[in-house]
């Protein structure tokens, strides 16, 4: 469904990502893996059309969007949406209002139908009874689950996820990667997530691409990937144990 070729991408004085080519499976999850400043997130706003490849190529179905004009490339990305690191919700707004600002977008719909499928979609993520809260009376956990329910309003085939469980507590990270696979699952969404934790990425995802200073060093399954010998890859799956000596408790 999606294919990415030779996309390079530069900053002002730095090569972002280099020569990057892969292909994320459709109907599946995807995981985008690697420490912090590799190029996970730079990747993903390519893909979701934010921020343009210095070269490259991106194939979504079939269709070359840096050979298309930009009018084009949105109505191919109009069956695609992202959900921020931290929801990205706005504080002004309901629960319900929040899901429901792509259907007023969309504008076929009357404002009572709006409202009613807006709650049936936070219904889907297992939110019921907070339509009217205001965003500062949620939890973090449960802000995320209203971006993924707003994300599904666009009715995506696509959804691009930024480290959706950064800063969450053990428990609302495991609602979060359940809501993930159920949407995989039952509604066939090919999924693209970004993040650095891997449990939530083995926990759920299909597929696996590891980057590292801006370049792939690692594309294939979990199982592959556990037995990678790359001494980069292995370091970071399989970090030291921190283990205190009974000297170093001495002095405390």
């Amino acid at each position: 469904m999606i294919s990415l070729k030779n996309i390079n991408f530069f900053s002002t004085d730095a090569h972002i990502l280099k020569n990057i080519t892969f292909d994320i499976p459709a109907a599946k999850v995807t995981a985008i893996i690697g420490t912090s400043g590799s190029g996970k997130t730079t990747l993903l706003r390519i893909i979701a059309g934010l921020n343009e490849p210095t070269n490259g190529e991106i194939w979504i179905n079939g269709q070359n969007l840096t050979a298309l004009p930009k009018t084009d490339q949105q109505q191919i990305r109009s069956k695609m949406a992202i959900v921020f690191q931290h929801g990205a919700l706005f504080d002004s707004l309901t629960a319900w209002e929040n899901v429901a600002f792509p259907l007023y977008e969309q504008g076929a719909m009357l404002l009572s139908e709006v409202r009613e499928e807006a709650e049936k979609l936070l219904e889907m993520v297992d939110l019921h009874g907070v339509a009217e809260l205001s965003i500062d009376r949620c939890s973090g956990g449960m802000q995320m689950r209203i971006a993924i329910a707003r994300a599904l309003a666009y009715f995506p085939e696509i959804i691009l996820y930024d480290e959706p469980t950064s800063g969450l507590d053990p428990i609302a990270r495991g609602l979060i990667c359940n809501l993930i696979q159920k949407q995989q699952v039952q509604q066939r969404i090919t999924s693209v997530l970004v993040t650095h934790q891997l449990s939530m990425a083995f926990q759920i995802s299909n597929h696996f691409i590891f980057l590292y200073e801006g370049e792939i060093i690692f594309e294939g399954t979990a199982d592959e990937l556990m037995v990678a010998k790359d001494p980069y890859i292995q370091r970071f799956i399989q970090p030291p144990s921190r283990a205190y000596r009974t000297t170093d408790l001495v002095h405390f």
